[in-house]
């Protein structure tokens, strides 16, 4: 995969503004009645549920909160705030994995923006035991090309990782089955980054801000759905055949 890439898709300045008052308002919490009430439930499997970058558990806690209403074993990564891809975050995150698989089998991971990259790096290091892989707004192709101001030139100032390879990684077709949502409006990545290109692949188009993904019911609604689907079901798996 390259660094580099076409601007198409990248975030306006205004889009990103946007995004900077609405992570400045104070949101009410998403409608948790009404999506327990309305959502299918689950068989019970575990969901390992990663957070957005300078993000930690206490981000995702809703959305867990409605998977446990609903029949899932949700967790969050017990790593503390994301602060980028580190050898102490990716090791966790193995170990994490690791852990909730022999206790649960194998467990689906739900990533927010750069919480999607390790969920790909995660079924790719270990894909034995991972079932299926979600997506959110996460610019998985060329990330460092990605923002508003393009941070490539920066890749390899990263200390202890060689963050060009690992982009590459995170970017190869799946092995397991796995959705993409995505936001043609988003305001801090390039939408077009966030889809799988593959020829089938489950990519799911929402609307919303970027900085509130964690908390859109229409988010929330369909991460539900998707995890409520049969595993290794046909056509969802999002990989080149």
């Amino acid at each position: 995969m390259s660094t580099t890439g076409s601007a198409a898709g990248r975030p306006t300045l205004a889009q990103a503004c946007g995004e900077f008052a609405s992570f400045l308002r104070r949101s009410p919490p998403p409608p948790l009645d009404a999506l327990i009430a309305g959502a299918p439930r689950g068989d019970g499997h575990a969901v390992l549920v990663l957070p957005a970058v300078l993000r930690g558990d206490p981000y995702t806690a809703a959305f867990r909160s409605l998977l446990a209403a609903i029949g899932y074993r949700p967790y969050g990564w017990e790593l503390g705030v994301n602060i980028g891809p580190t050898p102490r975050l990716l090791a966790g995150m193995l170990d994490r994995l690791q852990a909730l698989s022999d206790r649960h089998g194998p467990v689906s991971l739900v990533g927010f923006s750069m919480g999607g990259l390790f969920a790909r790096w995660l079924s790719h290091r270990a894909g034995a035991q991972v079932r299926r892989v979600i997506t959110v707004c996460s610019p998985f192709r060329d990330p460092a090309d990605s923002l508003v101001l393009p941070a490539a030139p920066l890749l390899r100032l990263w200390p202890g990782l060689d963050l060009p390879a690992l982009a590459d990684e995170v970017a190869r077709p799946l092995a397991v089955p796995g959705t993409f949502l995505f936001c043609r409006s988003d305001g801090v990545v390039n939408w077009m980054r966030c889809r799988e290109p593959a020829p089938g692949a489950d990519n799911i188009e929402i609307t919303g801000r970027h900085v509130l993904i964690a908390q859109n019911p229409e988010v929330l609604r369909i991460l539900a759905d998707v995890l409520a689907r049969p595993a290794g079901r046909d056509g969802d798996r999002g990989v080149v055949p």
